[in-house]
Order: C-alpha cells, then structure tokens, then sequence
C-alpha cells in the first residue's frame, strides 16, 4: 500500500479542524462553569486556553506561509512536530501574559460575572 504525502496533509488538515474545534468546545464549557460557579479563577484559566488557541492558530498560519527548502526537507513528521511545537509554544506564551488577548476578554467576562452576583 502506496500512502501519498497529499492524504498525510488532508489527515493533518482534519485532525488539526478536529482538535480545534475540541479545544472550542472545551473553553465553551469552562466559560459556562465559571459563570455558573461565578469562579473568577476558571473564567482566568479559561480565557487563557482561548488566547492559547488563538495564538496557535496564528503561529499555524504563519508557518504555512514560509516556503519549502532549508536543511530538513519537509515531511509528515517534521509537520507533525512543528504543530506539537507549535501547540506547546502557544501555551507558554499565553501563561506568560500573552498578546493581552486572555486579559482583554477576562475584563470583560468579569463584569458579566459581577452583574449576575449583584442580580442575586
């Protein structure tokens, strides 16, 4: 059985479409848990793991950008480690303050968070 390098990319394509949007799904359920638990905290944890994705997004797009060549010829393993790179990477840098994207959003989630104590 032959496999070509076009189906390990559309396979890639898939699982990467795939993982994206498990990763939307979860950040919808933490986002609904902290409002229901009106825990500032997860709603900070979540909104840093959608900056995380976002900035993984990001970093996918751009590296899809730079041309084939180089020393390492490009190969479904090297793409597969970049994206693990990729995924890591992003992750820290979110942690780390990020591009202020997590602390934008948890500013203003918070107020929805303290209209609905205040409601109660």
């Amino acid at each position: 059985m032959k496999i070509n390098l076009t189906d390990n990319m559309n396979l890639q394509s898939r699982f990467q479409s795939v993982k994206i949007q498990n990763e939307t799904n979860n950040f919808k359920q933490l986002l609904q848990q902290a409002k229901e638990s009106n825990d500032t905290e997860k709603l900070k944890s979540a909104c840093q793991q959608f900056e995380s994705v976002f900035i993984n997004i990001l970093m996918k797009n751009m590296r899809d950008t730079v041309t084939e060549g180089g020393l390492i010829k490009k190969s479904y393993a090297r793409e597969m480690f970049e994206g693990m790179l990729d995924q890591e990477i992003s992750k820290e840098v979110a942690k780390g303050g990020g591009i202020g994207l997590a602390k934008l959003m948890y500013e203003q989630l918070s107020k929805t968070i303290e209209t609905n104590n205040e409601e109660k």
